[in-house]
Order: structure tokens, then sequence, then C-alpha cells
């Protein structure tokens, strides 16, 4: 059964399509501004890296590591480091899985 309403169910449908595109275009551009907000931070980073000699202060710390004998505290630290590290890559994978079915 069909109710007479001037073509009104017709005009709100439209403009729900309309309100769609306009709500999707303005996620996709959210999400160009955050990449290239991203990439920007990135190559800040490795500008300053660079520049401030970021490779030498690396090469010191692993001659001084594989020059001296661990401790106790040093190789927990070192445990307790790299557990926290595997953590926060397994929330990343299973954060990019969630939102990659989104």
């Amino acid at each position: 059964m069909e109710v007479a309403d001037n073509g009104f169910s017709d005009r709100v449908m439209e403009r729900l399509n309309a309100d769609a595109v306009v709500q999707q275009t303005a996620l996709r551009r959210e999400r160009l501004f955050s990449r290239l907000w991203t990439l920007g931070c990135v190559a800040i980073a490795a500008v300053l890296f660079v520049v401030l000699g970021g490779w030498n202060i690396i090469v010191y710390g692993l001659l001084m590591l594989l020059n001296t004998p661990p401790t106790h505290q040093q190789m927990l630290v070192f445990v307790v480091s790299v557990g926290v590290i595997g953590l926060l890559a397994l929330n990343e994978v299973i954060s990019r899985e969630r939102y990659s079915v989104i």
C-alpha cells in the first residue's frame, strides 16, 4: 500500500544519499590530511636523526653493549623492554585487523 506524500519520501531518500556522499568525502579528506601529517612528521624525524648524528649514538651504544658484560638489572630492563615492544607491535597488528574490516 502506498500513501500519497507528494514525493516527500523520494526527496528524503535523495537527501540521505547526498549526506552519505558528503560524509564519505569528508572522511577521505581527513584520512589524506592524517597521512600527510604523518609523512611530514616522519620526514622531520629522519632529517633530525641525520643532522644530529643519530647513527653515532646507536653505534656507540652497541659498542658499549658488546664490550661490557651485562648485569642482572640490565638484563631485566632488556627483557621488559623487548616484552613491551612486542606487546605494542601485537596491539598494532590487532588494531589494523580490527579496523580493516570496517
